[in-house]
């Protein structure tokens, strides 16, 4: 129980950290943007995944035969990721500014951010998304939660990452492929 209580603390700071970027979303032009049917059912997947299973699995006993069992010491390992994580939300937030949409988007006088943690990796939103979702699963210790949460991450990433990067290339140009080539996508110095 103690988990879940932690985990849902750090859960709710996510959405203090994001609302007022949401909130200064909604406020700005968009001139370019991938809102397509995928777009939406790869967001809404996402949404079930890491948010709607894991609720589940907190508010209802639902989901309990599936516990793993996973020691303290790992599912401490956990929160302190994804608190990690939480910081890693913040900075990203912070860095991109109005550049921020959850969806891809290029807005009026849309810059390129190469500074802060986009100094070092060129999505590192991303990077805490999948923090966040290793760490859910281990905080929570949960097979269904975990592997849900997992794919519909995985599946979300796999199929837009390539397409962000088309769309910043071709707002972007030269400037955009520099960049490539000096930054990993999502682990400095890997990948």
């Amino acid at each position: 129980m103690m988990f879940k209580i932690i985990f849902m603390i750090l859960w709710l700071g996510n959405g203090l950290v994001r609302t007022p970027h949401k909130l200064r979303y909604k406020k700005t032009e968009k001139v370019k943007s991938n809102k397509t049917k995928r777009e939406i059912i790869l967001v809404l997947i996402v949404a079930v995944g890491m948010m709607l299973m894991p609720m589940m699995y907190i508010f209802t006993p639902w989901l309990d035969c599936f516990n793993m069992g996973l020691p303290d010491v790992v599912r401490w390992i956990g929160l302190a990721g994804f608190g990690f994580g939480l910081v890693l939300f913040w900075r990203v937030h912070r860095t991109l500014g109005r550049n921020w949409s959850p969806i891809l988007e290029i807005r009026r006088n849309h810059e390129l951010v190469t500074d802060g943690p986009y100094k070092y990796i060129r999505h590192p939103m991303y990077t805490q998304i999948w923090i966040w979702v290793i760490c859910q699963w281990l905080i929570l210790s949960n097979w269904i939660v975990g592997i849900v949460g997992v794919l519909a991450w995985t599946t979300l990433y796999v199929i837009r990452i390539n397409d962000e990067e088309k769309m910043m290339a071709e707002e972007f140009g030269q400037k955009y492929e520099d960049y490539m080539k000096r930054t990993k996508r999502i682990i400095p110095g890997v990948y």
